[in-house]
């Protein structure tokens, strides 16, 4: 139920809903990951940006869509300094992480339902990807993906989610809960854990 500090920013095939807590601003996001829901994000950030927030967290639950689009969310995310997190029980596939690995505290949910990162296929679109069952990425985009991991994350954690992306294809993704997104780096906290 939306409270009276709550605001919808709905889109075609999602939503975002701005929560203001306290000196907490959350912005949640359900929903596809296409140019009109980047559009909306960026209005969105800007609502929220108005408030007298100390701490902005955009919570990702099933985000998914194209990767050109989740490096473009995810730029704008780390240059205005929000927080992400993964709700309970969310699987945040690739475009999803993408995003999540642009936040400067990056929180996944522990509990009976913990979040999970899943390093799956990239899914085909104009720039990423083909109709194959291994992903195949060419040069430029090999470029692309390295250096958008190496601006958010550590190195060593953004060669190994590299890695993990490289290997997966359509028969097998590999899922990482919070301790061991954590052990690598991805997640820097449970949800909720101080900086």
């Amino acid at each position: 139920m939306a409270s009276a500090s709550d605001r919808d920013f709905a889109y075609d095939g999602g939503s975002l809903t701005a929560r203001h807590m306290g000196a907490a601003c959350e912005l949640h996001w359900r929903g596809a990951l296409h140019a009109g829901a980047v559009q909306r994000l960026r209005q969105a950030l800007d609502a929220v940006g108005q408030r007298d927030c100390e701490r902005r967290t955009l919570v990702l639950g099933a985000v998914d869509g194209a990767v050109g689009d989740a490096i473009t969310v995810g730029a704008m995310v780390r240059n205005r300094g929000w927080d992400t997190a993964l709700p309970p029980g969310g699987s945040c596939h690739t475009p999803c992480w993408l995003v999540f690995a642009a936040g400067t505290r990056r929180q996944m949910a522990d509990g009976p339902t913990p979040a999970r990162v899943v390093f799956s296929q990239i899914p085909p679109d104009a720039d990423f990807g083909h109709q194959t069952c291994a992903t195949e990425l060419g040069r430029a985009q090999q470029l692309t993906l390295t250096r958008y991991l190496r601006a958010m994350l550590p190195p060593p954690t953004a060669t190994t989610v590299y890695q993990k992306l490289l290997a997966a294809d359509c028969r097998s993704a590999e899922a990482y809960g919070p301790q061991q997104a954590r052990l690598i780096g991805l997640a820097t906290g449970p949800s909720g854990s101080p900086p």
